[in-house]
């Protein structure tokens, strides 16, 4: 019987940098703080925790 299983969503089975690009543009200038590119958001993704 299996206990558990694990995958790894992000970037495998999924590709969220579109949803991350823009959710994190809208809490920047919600804040007051400047967009940031689609290249600058995609150097966050994948690095872990």
């Amino acid at each position: 019987m299996r206990k558990a299983v694990i995958f790894d969503m992000d970037g495998t089975l999924l590709d969220t940098l579109e949803d991350l690009y823009r959710s994190t543009n809208a809490a920047l200038l919600r804040y007051g703080f400047p967009e940031r590119t689609k290249e600058e958001i995609r150097q966050f993704v994948g690095n872990g925790a």
